[in-house]
């Protein structure tokens, strides 16, 4: 319906061609029709159909053009990989959530790195240097979340998925990172005198069950987004800043892909750039 044109005076009637709105008590231009430039009457709508189709030739010369503005949708190549959703559990103590929010790869000499994070904020080189690629480990507040789990997988080789190595780094409890001479340490209190506690350990009884580079588009590792699909059942590990606890086994669920992108300042970490013993 156009825009209402000619408010009526008490009793009187639209112009001929025109409409009535009994609601508002106004006339428009009926559907099909427009306000002519002079606002006297309803013309007929123009269009642009400039269909030369002939009898005799048989062929459509349709130049009708769309312009309904559709752009074509790139396709998500991880649309049906179910990305992990786990825990990692000390059983009486603390639940982390084994997230992939955001994940990094690379890969040198066949040796494939990627590393998992629970925090979205994470960043390439944040993770570099937190796994040791510069001289000063950085604040990794924006790696971590409390209650969550970070993890690291190593492929000795990338084209065997039995050489995958885990470790994990778990934020337990209501804390923040500190500095701590040249580290961080992860510690805090929560309402109920509960100390947060960090929690790093190795994967035990796990493995990686496939591994797909660029959604299949792409040979190449570290030109290609990739994703890993593993489960560990299984961890073992420590509380290195604890004044409560020491060792510890954990109990691991879940099983699905961390989709990671390409991260080519992980190779300056030791992981990747100290030739193997």
């Amino acid at each position: 319906m156009n825009i209402l044109f000619y408010l009526l005076a008490c009793g009187d009637k639209c112009p001929e061609g025109f409409a009535v709105d009994e609601v508002d008590q106004s006339c428009y231009c009926p559907s099909g029709t427009e306000l002519s430039a002079d606002s006297t009457d309803c013309t007929p709508l123009e269009t642009t159909d400039t269909d030369t189709t002939t009898a005799d030739s048989g062929i459509d010369t349709d130049t009708d053009t769309d312009t309904g503005g559709d752009t074509e949708i790139p396709v998500d190549p991880w649309e049906d990989y179910e990305e992990i959703n786990g825990k990692i559990i000390i059983p009486t103590l603390f639940e982390g959530r084994l997230i992939p929010r955001s994940a990094f790869h690379h890969e040198v000499d066949g040796k494939l790195l990627i590393y998992m994070s629970a925090n979205g904020s994470a960043d390439c080189d944040t993770v570099s240097e937190h796994l040791g690629a510069g001289t000063v480990r950085p604040d990794p507040s924006s790696l971590f979340i409390q209650n969550h789990c970070n993890m690291r997988i190593t492929l000795q080789d990338s084209t065997l998925l039995s050489t995958a190595d885990f470790f994990a780094e778990c934020s337990y409890g209501v804390g923040s990172f500190g500095a701590a001479g040249d580290s961080w340490e992860w510690t805090g209190t929560d309402d109920d005198g509960v100390d947060a506690e960090y929690f790093q350990a190795i994967g035990l009884n796990g493995n990686a069950t496939a591994l797909d580079i660029g959604g299949s588009n792409s040979p190449e590792i570290n030109d290609s987004e990739i994703a890993i699909e593993i489960g560990i059942t299984q961890w073992a590990g420590s509380f290195p800043y604890s004044d409560n606890y020491t060792t510890s086994d954990a109990v691991g669920t879940g099983l699905g892909f961390i989709i990671s992108e390409p991260c080519p300042a992980l190779a300056n970490t030791p992981i990747l750039s100290e030739p193997p013993e």
